[in-house]
């Protein structure tokens, strides 16, 4: 997961402005927008309190002249600077979609006079660490920019107001794209839209101890060493004390092979994927051991031939009975996570008509069609939902 509040940016509000993305497995992004007003203190104390007084928070306040940044909201919730596209709420398009407001005018663009320092880089490191590509795939700022509702839809990238569907604004005006983007190095740019995202810089703190880029410690090391026994390693050189980028990407590694996708894989450590790399959550004296070994982790193993029996009942068993409930347990489980089936009957160990349908889905999200895809369980498919989810098969 990305960074949810900037820790160099003001609070500005109360601290709650919108609420869940409709769209989360979208890619996420950014909306740019100017303030149509002058810049410097008074104007961001006067514009601040504006945007709360009319219910029209962006996440982010920012003056391009004195580098100020302020809050309004976190950053995985929406916010409130846009119009809805018919029944498409905009502002909660994609995983995130940050919008920014800068104490300017659309027609004096400000990357003309800007002052760009260390609370936009911050700023970039916030927005880059959900992913957000350095790309602008709605092209440039000009008056009559495109509005393409398939393009905001699907592209994750820089926007600016004027590029998002049902909204009639032309902000920020004419800016230099590139230069938003050269402002904070470290993005990967590339042309035409796709990128490198940039490693994650985001921190977090479990059970007292602080994981993520400049985190220090033997707990560091301990999880490092971890990863490396998981076969997770992205190290030039062995695991250190010191939380690097390398950390961040080994890490990734280790999220990807846990089964997590797009924000979830970020790199920076959850308290569920930790505790199952480590066997337990590594705490400051008197909250458990900080380098505690990481203890082996139990991997199930699903037999496919009870579970194509389970799938198919055995005949004399009596409609409604179940068998094999510990391997049926484990596909259920992945395919409650793969959102295929819901949790009432994610563990009740009955290959039932529901669950035969939850696998169906899954063979069809593998490629499977026609009979291929009866919901029955095949070796191919059986072995891809365990390596994705966590368990073995036995043929």
């Amino acid at each position: 997961m990305g960074e949810i509040w900037i820790k160099e940016a003001e609070r500005l509000g109360g601290g709650s402005i919108g609420g869940a993305m409709d769209s989360p497995n979208a890619p996420g992004r950014v909306v740019w927008h100017t303030t149509e007003s002058g810049h410097g203190d008074a104007s961001f104390t006067n514009v601040g309190k504006y945007l709360t007084s009319v219910a029209s928070e962006p996440h982010i306040l920012y003056d391009p002249t004195t580098d100020r940044l302020g809050q309004y909201g976190p950053l995985n919730q929406s916010a409130r600077a846009l119009k809805n596209d018919g029944v498409t709420r905009t502002n909660r398009t994609g995983k995130v979609c940050i919008q920014v407001e800068v104490l300017a005018r659309a027609a004096t663009p400000f990357t003309g006079y800007w002052k760009p320092g260390p609370n936009f880089k911050a700023l970039m490191r916030a927005i880059r660490s959900w992913g957000v590509p350095d790309a602008w795939p709605a092209g440039g700022c000009a008056p009559g920019a495109s509005r393409n509702r398939t393009t905001w839809a699907t592209k994750g990238g820089h926007y600016g107001h004027c590029h998002v569907p049902g909204n009639d604004h032309w902000d920020p005006g004419n800016i230099s794209t590139s230069a938003i983007l050269k402002a904070a190095p470290g993005g990967g740019t590339v042309s035409g839209g796709s990128s490198t995202p940039a490693v994650s810089r985001a921190t977090v703190t479990i059970n007292g101890l602080k994981y993520g880029y400049g985190a220090t410690g033997a707990h560091v090391t301990a999880v490092g060493k971890a990863l490396v026994a998981q076969g997770c390693s992205a190290y030039a050189e062995g695991p250190g004390p010191n939380w690097t980028d390398a950390d961040t990407k080994s890490y990734q590694k280790w999220q990807i092979k846990c089964g997590y996708s797009g924000s979830d894989a970020d790199g920076v450590p959850g308290e569920a994927s930790l505790k199952k790399l480590m066997g337990t959550l590594p705490g400051l004296a008197g909250s458990g051991p900080a380098t505690k070994p990481p203890a082996k982790i139990a991997v199930p193993t699903v037999d496919l031939s009870n579970l194509v029996a389970a799938a198919r009942r055995d005949p004399g068993l009596k409609q409604g009975g179940t068998t094999h409930p510990a391997d049926v347990k484990v596909v259920e489980a992945a395919l409650k996570t793969e959102g295929l089936l819901s949790a009432t009957y994610a563990a009740d160990g009955s290959f039932g008509s529901t669950t035969v349908t939850a696998y169906a889905a899954w063979q069809r999200k593998c490629g499977y069609t026609g009979s291929a895809a009866d919901g029955i369980p095949g070796k191919a498919s059986l072995e891809k939902l365990g390596a994705k989810r966590g368990f073995k098969v036995k043929a």
